[in-house]
């Protein structure tokens, strides 16, 4: 029972795996499949704080400076956004009536759909 690290680059490219191996329901695995890495800069603490905390709800993570979890006045950082195409979506999803977040959910969907594709242009 040989095994092989497989990394996907797009929802197509996991799409087309899925389906060659047989399995049903791939448009949903396959945005499971891709992983998609975001660095964002100069985040109000607050906002970070948001966002790490549903991205954990979901399964997901967020690294954010030691100041911005611990709530210092002020703070701005830098954060890491971390998770597959579906828990982007997701978190972008729960927040959609937040308006404080609406530009950085823009700017993480813009990344996500635009480096990876989406499941719909298959078609």
């Amino acid at each position: 029972m040989p095994a092989e690290k497989i990394k996907f680059k797009s929802v197509q490219e996991a799409w087309e795996a899925i389906e060659a191996i047989g399995s049903s329901n791939s448009e949903i695995m396959a945005t499971r499949a891709v992983h998609v890495n975001i660095l964002m800069r100069d985040v109000p603490g607050k906002r970070a704080r948001t966002l790490k905390r549903i991205y954990n709800d979901i399964g997901a993570e967020v690294a954010i400076s030691h100041d911005a979890f611990y709530e210092k006045e002020g703070v701005i950082t830098d954060m890491i956004v971390m998770g597959s195409i579906y828990q982007h979506r997701e978190a972008r999803r729960i927040l959609a009536d937040d308006p404080e977040m609406t530009s950085i959910l823009d700017d993480i969907n813009e990344i996500v759909e635009t480096e990876t594709g989406d499941v719909q242009q298959r078609e």
